[in-house]
């Protein structure tokens, strides 16, 4: 995508959000694990269509909303609304059957098994035409196609995504969430990846994605909600945080003005 065609999507997508309805609203969310607290008074919406980057530094509680979305996590406080219908607390394989879709961070395949054996695996909820849309997604991802018989732990990095993608995209998912797409990943890799994030959202799938890199995230979402210490600190256009040199320093430089340290895949 180059720079013109960048401008004109950003601008058509945020012209587009603005006319449509709410589809995810967390309010009041807070969440700990055991007695340590990590969501504070959590609350933003996502409206129908959109990509909405949550970003934020290491710790800030990116993945944990997420997991909250999800339904694998219970917040000790808050409600979650999905599509008009309170759901707070209800089950992941609930949220899953009703159009939620997660792609966990770091290890989001199963490595003994093969590319297609994930792909049935994943699968396993959908009743008819699963050979149908397992076809729908090797023609999204040729490359896939050429590594039916492979164990997922030995994919590339970038091939490990692609089947984390089309594992989620099977089930069809109204809301598709995505934890660190980017990671450990070519600049090259990110950007087939972030056409494929654009095509289905452009065939009508919302999309929450977390991303640690403001400048990444600029790429693909036309709105932000940047958490810092489990608490909202901006929700608004990706563009104006850009434009936020103390939210940004917090991301590149650290809270302390110091550079974070450099986060790896974990070696599959």
């Amino acid at each position: 995508m180059n720079v013109q065609s960048f401008i004109f999507w950003a601008v058509a997508a945020e012209q587009a959000v603005a006319e449509r309805t709410t589809l995810v609203d967390l309010r009041e969310v807070e969440f700990a694990y055991g007695p340590i607290q990590v969501l504070f008074d959590v609350s933003f919406t996502v409206a129908r269509g959109e990509i909405l980057g949550l970003l934020g530094t290491n710790g800030a509680g990116k993945s944990t909303v997420l997991r909250v979305l999800a339904g694998l996590e219970v917040p000790t406080r808050g409600t979650v609304t999905f599509d008009g219908r309170d759901v707070t607390g209800l089950p992941a394989e609930k949220l899953c059957t009703s159009g939620v879709g997660l792609v966990v961070g770091g290890k989001a395949v199963f490595p003994d098994l093969t590319v297609l054996e994930n792909l049935q695996l994943a699968g396993f909820t959908i009743r008819t035409g699963l050979d149908h849309r397992i076809g729908r997604e090797l023609d999204r991802f040729p490359q896939l196609a050429k590594r039916l018989d492979t164990e997922a732990g030995s994919l590339s990095g970038g091939e490990q995504q692609q089947l984390a993608l089309a594992k989620a995209l099977l089930l069809d998912p109204t809301l598709l969430c995505i934890d660190e797409l980017s990671l450990g990943l070519s600049p090259v890799i990110v950007s087939e990846l972030f056409d494929v994030i654009r095509g289905v959202n452009a065939a009508g799938c919302t999309c929450v994605v977390v991303e640690q890199s403001l400048n990444v995230a600029a790429q693909l979402c036309g709105r932000a909600v940047f958490l810092e210490k489990g608490m909202v600190k901006f929700d608004g256009l990706t563009r104006d945080l850009l434009e936020r040199g103390d939210l940004a320093r917090a991301v590149f430089l650290g809270e302390n003005g110091h550079r974070p340290a450099h986060r790896k895949r974990s070696p599959r």
